[in-house]
């Protein structure tokens, strides 16, 4: 007779469905109300971190209603920059003298 680990199966496919939305957008969250267990969905989070090869911090909003994961992954260098070059066309318009810094330098 085989024993089957029901637990393990069950954060497997939760981490299955978290893996492709934490490595698009590093983030995820759900409403409390819809996991059956939010510990069980953080320690599926957590392990789809790993797979993904980075850890993945958790927690509940402070209302309760929420819970979420994020990636720690390092940050590469001018990403930060780029990032901040996005918002500020997003904000102003692609207008030069808005620039974080010239991505030819």
């Amino acid at each position: 007779m085989a024993v089957i680990k029901l637990e393990e199966r069950v954060l497997d496919s939760i981490a299955r469905r978290l893996v492709p939305v934490l490595g698009e957008r590093g983030i995820v969250t759900a409403d409390v109300a819809e996991v059956d267990s939010v510990e069980r969905w953080r320690k599926a989070a957590r392990r789809a971190g790993r797979q993904l090869g980075h850890p993945v911090r958790t927690a509940v909003s402070t209302d309760g209603t929420m819970v979420w994961a994020v990636l720690e992954r390092p940050v590469q260098p001018g990403e930060q920059a780029a990032a901040a070059n996005r918002v500020a066309t997003m904000i102003f318009g692609p207008r030069p003298f808005v620039r974080a810094y010239r991505p030819d330098e």
